[in-house]
C-alpha cells in the first residue's frame, strides 16, 4: 500500500492480513497434530500478529507499523477488547520469540500437547471475536 492506501488497496490488505491469520491458524493445528508445539504455539502468535495487523488497517485505514509485539499493536489500534481476550493476546505474546530462540523450546513442561492445545483453542477464539466485532470480511 502507498502512504495514502484508496479503498481497493485497503480492502486487499484486509483481505491479504485475514488471510494469512487463518492460514497461520491452520498451520498451528498442523504443528499441533504432528507434535512440533514449540512451532503450534508460535504460529498461534502469528496468527494472532496477522491479525491484529487486518484490525489496524481496518480501524485507521493505513498501513500497519513493522513491529511484531502484539500488546503494542494492540495499543495503536485503539480499542477496547474483553478481558479474556487481553490475557490470551499477552500470554500468546510471550512465544514469538520464546519458542524459537530459547532453551524453552524444548522445555515439555511449557512446550506440551496439552498447553499447545490450549493455546490454539484460545488464539481461534480471539479470533473469531475481532472478526465478528470488527466485521472482517475475506
Amino acid at each position: 500500500m502507498s502512504s495514502k492506501p484508496n479503498k481497493t488497496e485497503i480492502k486487499n490488505s484486509i483481505k491479504f492480513w485475514l488471510d494469512s491469520a487463518i492460514d497461520n491458524l491452520e498451520t498451528a493445528r498442523a504443528m499441533l497434530r504432528s507434535k512440533r508445539y514449540n512451532f503450534a504455539m508460535f504460529m498461534c502468535q502469528q496468527t494472532l500478529e496477522a491479525l491484529l495487523k487486518c484490525s489496524f488497517i481496518k480501524l485507521k485505514n493505513e498501513r500497519p507499523p513493522h513491529i511484531h509485539k502484539l500488546p503494542r499493536l494492540l495499543t495503536l489500534i485503539g480499542i477496547e477488547i474483553p478481558v479474556w481476550a487481553d490475557k490470551t493476546i499477552l500470554k500468546v505474546d510471550a512465544h514469538y520469540v520464546k519458542a524459537r530462540y530459547f532453551e524453552d523450546r524444548f522445555n515439555r513442561q511449557i512446550y506440551n500437547a496439552k498447553n499447545a492445545s490450549a493455546l490454539l483453542k484460545q488464539t481461534k477464539k480471539v479470533l473469531k471475536w475481532f472478526v465478528k466485532e470488527l466485521k472482517l470480511e475475506r
